[in-house]
């Protein structure tokens, strides 16, 4: 069987998700890194039709969409299960998985660290009105994830399940910005999950480089 291959940006969330995935079952894959302008070609454009990343290849499979990798990964490969076992835990993950990806990411990512990023407001300045538009969003969803997990070690169950491979990287995210690492102040249990993953092997070698 040959190693899986990940390509993508190494500063997505969504890539560092599943290089901690294939980590926490302890299998070896291959990185290909790629930068924005390369989604656009014919060639990444084949792989996914959105120029989106990561995308997973694997003897001869071809994958995309992160949720959807993350379920091969945990069903391809031997090694430590990255869901619960049981239909409540599962359910929990779940949900998990799909408030990141249906409300922290769009609003956190695509609405607000993107203007710091990629700047789109007068003189190359971010944006004031679409920041300040993406915190009251940006605050719910932490909010709510903050909830969630409450007291627990991790937010589902008694080891890292996918719900923390998905949050982490856009808590780090948050902790890079003013406005979202002021957010990260009043959700102290959010804050306690990443450092909490920061001493996780299969988290840390997948993290993206240092800006």
């Amino acid at each position: 069987m040959s190693k899986p291959v990940i390509t993508g940006f190494p500063q997505s969330n969504y890539v560092w998700t599943v290089r901690a995935a294939l980590g926490h079952k302890g299998v070896d894959h291959e990185f290909k890194p790629i930068g924005p302008a390369d989604s656009k070609t014919a060639e990444h454009l084949a792989r996914h039709p959105w120029g989106k990343v990561p995308v997973l290849e694997h003897d001869g499979f071809e994958v995309y969409e992160t949720t959807a990798i993350c379920t091969y990964v945990d069903e391809a490969f031997e090694g430590p299960a990255l869901r619960p076992s049981d239909a409540k835990g599962r359910a929990r993950v779940q949900q998990v998985v799909s408030i990141t990806n249906s409300y922290l990411y769009p609003a956190a990512v695509v609405d607000y660290a993107l203007q710091y990023v990629f700047p789109r407001g007068p003189e190359g300045q971010p944006d004031r009105a679409v920041i300040e538009a993406a915190v009251p969003q940006v605050k719910q969803a932490l909010e709510v994830l903050e909830r969630l997990i409450g007291e627990r070690k991790w937010l589902v169950g008694d080891t890292p399940t996918l719900a923390d491979y998905f949050v982490g990287p856009l808590v780090a995210v948050c902790g890079m910005f003013p406005e979202s690492k002021g957010l990260l102040a009043e959700c102290p249990q959010l804050g306690r999950l990443l450092g909490q993953l920061m001493q996780v092997p299969a988290f840390t070698k997948g993290a993206p480089p240092a800006p």
